[in-house]
Protein backbone atom coordinates (compact mmCIF):
# COMPACT_ATOMS: atom_id res chain seq x y z
CA UNK A 1 0.00 0.00 0.00
CA UNK A 2 3.17 2.60 0.75
CA UNK A 3 4.70 2.10 -2.74
CA UNK A 4 0.69 2.36 -4.03
CA UNK A 5 0.57 5.88 -1.83
CA UNK A 6 3.88 6.65 -3.65
CA UNK A 7 3.89 6.23 -6.98
CA UNK A 8 0.44 8.39 -7.00
CA UNK A 9 0.58 11.06 -9.19
CA UNK A 10 -1.59 13.05 -7.17
CA UNK A 11 0.61 12.28 -4.18
CA UNK A 12 3.78 13.35 -5.67
CA UNK A 13 2.00 16.70 -7.00
CA UNK A 14 0.63 17.90 -3.49
CA UNK A 15 3.52 16.40 -1.45
CA UNK A 16 6.42 18.29 -3.61
CA UNK A 17 3.96 21.55 -3.46
CA UNK A 18 3.71 21.03 0.25
CA UNK A 19 7.73 20.81 0.29
CA UNK A 20 8.30 23.60 -2.25
CA UNK A 21 6.35 26.34 -0.99
CA UNK A 22 8.07 26.07 2.41
CA UNK A 23 11.91 26.04 0.48
CA UNK A 24 10.94 29.36 -1.52
CA UNK A 25 10.44 31.10 1.52
CA UNK A 26 13.97 30.25 2.82
CA UNK A 27 16.39 33.88 2.31
CA UNK A 28 19.78 33.80 1.82
CA UNK A 29 20.28 37.38 1.92
CA UNK A 30 17.95 39.10 -0.25
CA UNK A 31 17.71 35.97 -2.23
CA UNK A 32 14.88 33.52 -2.36
CA UNK A 33 13.60 31.38 -4.46
CA UNK A 34 9.56 32.03 -4.03
CA UNK A 35 7.20 29.57 -6.08
CA UNK A 36 10.21 28.28 -7.89
CA UNK A 37 10.98 26.34 -4.89
CA UNK A 38 8.56 23.81 -6.09
CA UNK A 39 10.56 22.94 -9.35
CA UNK A 40 13.74 21.86 -6.77
CA UNK A 41 11.57 19.93 -4.85
CA UNK A 42 10.41 18.29 -7.84
CA UNK A 43 13.76 17.35 -9.01
CA UNK A 44 14.90 15.38 -6.05
CA UNK A 45 11.44 13.53 -4.74
CA UNK A 46 11.28 12.82 -8.63
CA UNK A 47 14.41 11.42 -8.53
CA UNK A 48 14.04 10.11 -4.62
CA UNK A 49 11.03 7.85 -5.40
CA UNK A 50 12.01 6.59 -8.74
CA UNK A 51 15.26 5.25 -6.92
CA UNK A 52 13.14 3.90 -4.10
CA UNK A 53 10.60 2.06 -6.21
CA UNK A 54 13.23 0.43 -8.17
CA UNK A 55 14.67 -0.69 -5.34
CA UNK A 56 11.71 -1.98 -3.87
CA UNK A 57 11.15 -3.62 -6.95
CA UNK A 58 7.69 -1.78 -7.17
CA UNK A 59 9.00 -0.48 -10.88
CA UNK A 60 10.98 -3.00 -13.57
CA UNK A 61 13.32 -0.03 -14.00
CA UNK A 62 14.14 2.97 -12.77
CA UNK A 63 13.05 5.87 -15.11
CA UNK A 64 11.14 9.48 -15.06
CA UNK A 65 8.12 8.77 -13.10
CA UNK A 66 5.03 8.64 -14.92
CA UNK A 67 2.99 12.13 -14.69
CA UNK A 68 -0.24 12.43 -16.98
CA UNK A 69 0.87 14.70 -19.85
CA UNK A 70 -3.06 16.09 -19.26
CA UNK A 71 -2.34 16.83 -15.71
CA UNK A 72 0.98 18.91 -17.41
CA UNK A 73 -1.11 20.74 -19.86
CA UNK A 74 -4.19 21.89 -17.44
CA UNK A 75 -1.50 23.43 -15.50
CA UNK A 76 -0.40 25.41 -17.71
CA UNK A 77 -4.01 26.46 -19.08
CA UNK A 78 -4.20 27.63 -15.28
CA UNK A 79 -1.45 29.32 -15.55
CA UNK A 80 -1.01 31.21 -18.71
CA UNK A 81 -5.38 32.23 -19.24
CA UNK A 82 -4.88 33.82 -15.52
CA UNK A 83 -1.83 35.87 -16.50
CA UNK A 84 -2.84 36.76 -19.91
CA UNK A 85 -6.34 37.82 -18.33
CA UNK A 86 -4.72 39.92 -15.81
CA UNK A 87 -2.26 41.70 -18.35
CA UNK A 88 -4.54 41.70 -21.31
CA UNK A 89 -5.97 44.97 -20.17
CA UNK A 90 -2.76 46.69 -20.72
CA UNK A 91 -1.25 45.37 -23.50
CA UNK A 92 -2.23 47.37 -26.13
CA UNK A 93 -0.50 50.66 -24.58
CA UNK A 94 2.67 48.61 -24.57
CA UNK A 95 2.69 47.61 -28.02
CA UNK A 96 2.34 50.98 -29.11
CA UNK A 97 5.53 52.07 -27.21
CA UNK A 98 7.78 48.82 -27.56
CA UNK A 99 6.22 46.97 -30.59
CA UNK A 100 9.15 46.50 -32.66
CA UNK A 101 11.52 46.21 -29.63
CA UNK A 102 9.61 43.37 -28.74
CA UNK A 103 9.90 42.12 -32.21
CA UNK A 104 13.59 42.75 -32.11
CA UNK A 105 14.33 41.40 -28.61
CA UNK A 106 12.30 37.91 -29.39
CA UNK A 107 14.48 37.24 -32.40
CA UNK A 108 17.57 38.42 -30.99
CA UNK A 109 17.80 36.06 -28.15
CA UNK A 110 16.87 33.17 -30.27
CA UNK A 111 19.43 34.11 -32.56
CA UNK A 112 22.17 34.30 -29.96
CA UNK A 113 20.91 30.87 -28.86
CA UNK A 114 21.43 29.31 -32.09
CA UNK A 115 24.73 30.46 -33.09
CA UNK A 116 26.20 29.27 -29.27
CA UNK A 117 24.87 26.55 -30.33
CA UNK A 118 26.66 26.13 -33.49
CA UNK A 119 30.21 27.62 -31.81
CA UNK A 120 30.09 24.47 -29.20
CA UNK A 121 28.58 21.77 -31.54
CA UNK A 122 31.75 22.58 -34.08
CA UNK A 123 34.16 22.95 -30.51
CA UNK A 124 32.84 19.97 -29.46
CA UNK A 125 32.16 17.72 -32.39
CA UNK A 126 29.17 17.20 -30.77
CA UNK A 127 26.26 14.73 -32.96
CA UNK A 128 23.85 17.85 -34.64
CA UNK A 129 20.75 15.94 -33.51
CA UNK A 130 21.96 16.10 -29.25
CA UNK A 131 22.69 19.35 -29.70
CA UNK A 132 19.45 20.36 -31.35
CA UNK A 133 17.69 19.14 -28.53
CA UNK A 134 20.32 20.70 -26.03
CA UNK A 135 19.67 23.89 -27.53
CA UNK A 136 15.48 23.62 -27.59
CA UNK A 137 15.79 22.39 -23.95
CA UNK A 138 18.05 25.58 -23.31
CA UNK A 139 15.48 28.03 -24.86
CA UNK A 140 12.97 25.72 -22.55
CA UNK A 141 10.79 25.41 -25.44
CA UNK A 142 8.62 22.73 -26.22
CA UNK A 143 6.97 24.52 -29.70
CA UNK A 144 11.14 23.75 -31.11
CA UNK A 145 11.28 20.35 -29.60
CA UNK A 146 8.48 19.88 -32.05
CA UNK A 147 10.22 21.38 -34.88
CA UNK A 148 13.35 19.66 -34.22
CA UNK A 149 11.69 16.55 -33.87
CA UNK A 150 10.11 17.25 -37.53
CA UNK A 151 13.05 17.48 -39.11
CA UNK A 152 14.70 14.28 -37.63
CA UNK A 153 14.83 11.54 -40.24
CA UNK A 154 15.25 8.64 -38.25
CA UNK A 155 14.14 6.96 -34.88
CA UNK A 156 17.69 7.34 -33.78
CA UNK A 157 17.95 10.86 -34.50
CA UNK A 158 14.37 11.65 -32.91
CA UNK A 159 15.68 9.63 -29.74
CA UNK A 160 19.13 12.00 -30.03
CA UNK A 161 16.69 15.29 -29.48
CA UNK A 162 14.74 13.57 -26.83
CA UNK A 163 18.00 13.40 -25.27
CA UNK A 164 19.48 16.07 -25.52
CA UNK A 165 16.20 18.14 -24.70
CA UNK A 166 15.99 16.56 -21.36
CA UNK A 167 19.48 16.92 -20.54
CA UNK A 168 19.22 21.33 -21.65
CA UNK A 169 15.88 21.71 -20.09
CA UNK A 170 16.35 21.68 -16.43
CA UNK A 171 19.93 23.71 -16.98
CA UNK A 172 17.67 26.34 -19.08
CA UNK A 173 14.84 26.68 -16.78
CA UNK A 174 17.16 26.78 -13.30
CA UNK A 175 19.05 30.02 -15.53
CA UNK A 176 15.97 31.91 -16.05
CA UNK A 177 14.63 31.43 -12.55
CA UNK A 178 17.91 32.15 -10.95
CA UNK A 179 18.57 35.04 -13.32
CA UNK A 180 14.90 36.71 -12.20
CA UNK A 181 15.88 36.47 -8.94
CA UNK A 182 19.27 37.74 -8.86
CA UNK A 183 19.45 40.35 -11.25
CA UNK A 184 17.64 42.96 -9.41
CA UNK A 185 19.65 42.26 -6.68
CA UNK A 186 22.88 42.55 -8.37
CA UNK A 187 22.48 46.02 -10.19
CA UNK A 188 20.73 47.87 -7.98
CA UNK A 189 19.62 50.86 -10.08
CA UNK A 190 16.18 53.01 -9.53
CA UNK A 191 15.03 52.30 -13.35
CA UNK A 192 14.09 48.37 -12.42
CA UNK A 193 11.61 50.19 -9.79
CA UNK A 194 9.52 52.49 -12.14
CA UNK A 195 6.75 51.34 -13.92
CA UNK A 196 5.03 52.47 -17.14
CA UNK A 197 1.88 51.63 -16.41
CA UNK A 198 -0.61 53.36 -13.67
CA UNK A 199 -0.71 51.12 -10.41
CA UNK A 200 -3.83 49.15 -9.84
CA UNK A 201 -4.76 47.98 -6.35
CA UNK A 202 -5.39 43.74 -6.93
CA UNK A 203 -9.22 44.05 -6.31
CA UNK A 204 -9.65 47.23 -8.57
CA UNK A 205 -11.93 45.02 -11.00
CA UNK A 206 -14.60 43.80 -8.46
CA UNK A 207 -16.94 41.71 -11.02
CA UNK A 208 -17.97 38.25 -10.00
CA UNK A 209 -15.40 35.46 -11.28
CA UNK A 210 -17.44 34.70 -14.78
CA UNK A 211 -16.70 30.51 -15.26
CA UNK A 212 -17.89 30.95 -18.71
CA UNK A 213 -15.69 33.83 -20.01
CA UNK A 214 -13.07 31.79 -18.60
CA UNK A 215 -13.67 28.85 -20.37
CA UNK A 216 -14.25 31.06 -23.75
CA UNK A 217 -10.80 32.04 -23.25
CA UNK A 218 -9.43 28.11 -22.80
CA UNK A 219 -11.31 26.77 -25.48
CA UNK A 220 -10.57 29.49 -27.94
CA UNK A 221 -6.84 28.96 -26.94
CA UNK A 222 -7.10 25.24 -27.87
CA UNK A 223 -8.13 25.96 -30.84
CA UNK A 224 -5.99 28.83 -31.85
CA UNK A 225 -2.81 26.21 -30.14
CA UNK A 226 -3.73 23.77 -33.03
CA UNK A 227 -3.95 26.25 -35.98
CA UNK A 228 -0.75 25.42 -37.99
CA UNK A 229 0.58 27.52 -41.31
CA UNK A 230 3.25 26.37 -43.13
CA UNK A 231 5.43 24.71 -39.94
CA UNK A 232 4.59 27.20 -37.76
CA UNK A 233 2.19 26.18 -34.66
CA UNK A 234 1.59 28.25 -31.26
CA UNK A 235 0.78 25.09 -29.46
CA UNK A 236 -1.23 24.92 -26.17
CA UNK A 237 1.21 27.92 -24.30
CA UNK A 238 0.92 30.44 -27.09
CA UNK A 239 -2.40 29.87 -27.92
CA UNK A 240 -4.13 30.27 -24.79
CA UNK A 241 -2.12 33.16 -23.58
CA UNK A 242 -2.79 34.82 -27.18
CA UNK A 243 -6.72 33.92 -26.10
CA UNK A 244 -6.50 35.50 -22.82
CA UNK A 245 -4.62 38.47 -24.08
CA UNK A 246 -7.47 39.58 -26.48
CA UNK A 247 -10.30 38.87 -24.20
CA UNK A 248 -8.52 40.62 -21.46
CA UNK A 249 -7.98 43.08 -23.36
CA UNK A 250 -11.61 43.53 -25.17
CA UNK A 251 -13.04 43.22 -21.49
CA UNK A 252 -16.58 42.15 -22.78
CA UNK A 253 -18.02 40.89 -24.95
CA UNK A 254 -22.06 40.16 -25.35
CA UNK A 255 -22.68 38.16 -22.00
CA UNK A 256 -18.97 37.73 -21.14
CA UNK A 257 -17.35 39.31 -18.56
CA UNK A 258 -13.26 39.14 -18.86
CA UNK A 259 -12.63 41.75 -16.72
CA UNK A 260 -12.52 39.39 -13.51
CA UNK A 261 -11.30 39.81 -9.61
CA UNK A 262 -7.79 40.11 -9.87
CA UNK A 263 -7.53 38.35 -6.76
CA UNK A 264 -9.18 35.36 -8.15
CA UNK A 265 -7.38 35.38 -11.29
CA UNK A 266 -4.38 35.44 -9.43
CA UNK A 267 -5.03 32.40 -7.01
CA UNK A 268 -5.64 30.70 -10.15
CA UNK A 269 -2.40 31.56 -11.57
CA UNK A 270 -0.52 30.62 -8.18
CA UNK A 271 -2.36 27.52 -8.31
CA UNK A 272 -1.49 26.59 -11.81
CA UNK A 273 2.08 27.83 -11.33
CA UNK A 274 2.91 25.15 -8.57
CA UNK A 275 1.53 22.37 -10.23
CA UNK A 276 3.49 23.36 -12.97
CA UNK A 277 6.72 23.60 -11.63
CA UNK A 278 6.00 20.17 -9.29
CA UNK A 279 5.29 18.34 -12.44
CA UNK A 280 8.15 19.80 -14.14
CA UNK A 281 10.22 18.72 -11.47
CA UNK A 282 8.93 15.27 -11.27
CA UNK A 283 9.19 14.25 -14.85
CA UNK A 284 12.55 15.17 -15.28
CA UNK A 285 13.92 14.65 -11.63
CA UNK A 286 15.90 11.14 -12.25
CA UNK A 287 17.28 12.12 -16.26
CA UNK A 288 18.61 14.95 -14.40
CA UNK A 289 20.44 13.57 -10.91
CA UNK A 290 21.31 10.45 -12.97
CA UNK A 291 22.81 12.27 -15.74
CA UNK A 292 25.90 13.47 -13.93
CA UNK A 293 28.07 11.08 -15.94
CA UNK A 294 31.15 12.61 -17.89
CA UNK A 295 28.87 13.16 -21.36
CA UNK A 296 25.67 14.53 -19.21
CA UNK A 297 27.29 16.97 -16.89
CA UNK A 298 29.24 18.47 -20.11
CA UNK A 299 25.85 18.26 -22.10
CA UNK A 300 24.00 19.71 -19.58
CA UNK A 301 27.06 23.01 -18.79
CA UNK A 302 27.11 23.88 -22.35
CA UNK A 303 23.00 24.15 -22.06
CA UNK A 304 23.60 26.35 -19.34
CA UNK A 305 25.92 28.22 -21.18
CA UNK A 306 23.67 28.38 -24.20
CA UNK A 307 20.93 29.52 -22.01
CA UNK A 308 22.74 32.35 -19.82
CA UNK A 309 24.49 33.67 -23.03
CA UNK A 310 21.11 34.31 -24.64
CA UNK A 311 19.19 35.75 -21.37
CA UNK A 312 22.57 37.91 -20.30
CA UNK A 313 22.64 39.57 -24.32
CA UNK A 314 19.04 39.95 -23.98
CA UNK A 315 19.27 41.86 -20.74
CA UNK A 316 22.21 44.24 -22.13
CA UNK A 317 19.77 44.85 -25.08
CA UNK A 318 17.06 45.38 -23.39
CA UNK A 319 18.17 47.13 -20.67
CA UNK A 320 20.82 50.00 -22.32
CA UNK A 321 19.85 49.69 -26.03
CA UNK A 322 15.98 49.67 -25.55
CA UNK A 323 16.07 51.47 -21.91
CA UNK A 324 12.68 49.03 -20.67
CA UNK A 325 12.15 49.38 -17.02
CA UNK A 326 12.72 46.24 -14.94
CA UNK A 327 9.54 45.11 -14.67
CA UNK A 328 8.85 44.98 -18.10
CA UNK A 329 12.08 43.67 -19.57
CA UNK A 330 11.86 40.47 -16.95
CA UNK A 331 8.76 39.61 -19.05
CA UNK A 332 9.93 40.40 -21.57
CA UNK A 333 13.39 38.49 -21.27
CA UNK A 334 11.03 35.33 -20.11
CA UNK A 335 9.30 35.40 -23.25
CA UNK A 336 12.80 35.73 -25.36
CA UNK A 337 13.39 32.22 -23.51
CA UNK A 338 10.21 31.04 -24.11
CA UNK A 339 10.06 29.97 -20.16
CA UNK A 340 6.84 29.75 -18.42
CA UNK A 341 8.40 28.82 -15.52
CA UNK A 342 10.63 31.68 -15.59
CA UNK A 343 7.64 34.05 -15.74
CA UNK A 344 6.40 32.96 -12.32
CA UNK A 345 10.02 33.79 -10.58
CA UNK A 346 9.79 36.65 -12.54
CA UNK A 347 6.41 37.96 -10.92
CA UNK A 348 7.05 36.64 -7.81
CA UNK A 349 9.94 38.87 -7.82
CA UNK A 350 8.48 42.29 -9.23
CA UNK A 351 4.65 41.78 -8.55
CA UNK A 352 3.45 43.53 -11.62
CA UNK A 353 0.76 43.00 -14.84
CA UNK A 354 3.52 45.02 -16.78
CA UNK A 355 5.81 41.79 -16.73
CA UNK A 356 3.44 39.14 -18.26
CA UNK A 357 2.50 42.57 -20.56
CA UNK A 358 6.48 42.31 -21.61
CA UNK A 359 6.29 38.18 -21.71
CA UNK A 360 3.09 37.75 -23.67
CA UNK A 361 4.38 40.70 -26.29
CA UNK A 362 7.64 38.85 -27.22
CA UNK A 363 7.09 35.17 -26.92
CA UNK A 364 5.06 34.79 -30.49
CA UNK A 365 8.70 36.31 -32.06
CA UNK A 366 10.48 34.17 -29.82
CA UNK A 367 8.60 30.97 -30.67
CA UNK A 368 8.92 31.72 -34.62
CA UNK A 369 12.30 32.50 -34.07
CA UNK A 370 13.09 28.95 -32.60
CA UNK A 371 11.06 27.08 -35.26
CA UNK A 372 13.21 29.05 -37.99
CA UNK A 373 16.85 28.47 -35.92
CA UNK A 374 16.01 24.87 -35.45
CA UNK A 375 15.88 24.35 -39.05
CA UNK A 376 19.11 26.55 -39.55
CA UNK A 377 21.09 24.50 -37.18
CA UNK A 378 19.76 21.06 -39.22
CA UNK A 379 20.84 22.41 -42.25
CA UNK A 380 24.59 23.75 -41.19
Amino acid sequence: MLYEILSNQFFLIFSTILIGVEIGKVEIGKFKLGFSGALFAGLFEGWLIAALLKHVGYFSKASNLNISGELFHFSLILFISAVGLLAGKDIGTLFKKYGLKFLLLGFFMTFIGMIFTLLLEKAFHGSRYIFLGIFTGAMTSSPGLAAALGVSSTPLSGSLIGYGYALGYVPGVLVVVVFMSLMPILFKNESFKSAELSKKTKNEEKGTFDFMAFSLVVIVGIALGKLKISSFRLGLTGGTLTSSLFFGYLKNLGPFNFSMNNQILNNIKNLGLLLFLSIVGLKYGFTTVTSFNSSGIIYMFLAFLISFISIFFGFLVGKFVFKMNWNLLAGALCGGMTSTPGLGAALDNTKSEETVGGYGAVYPFALLGMIIFVMIINLS
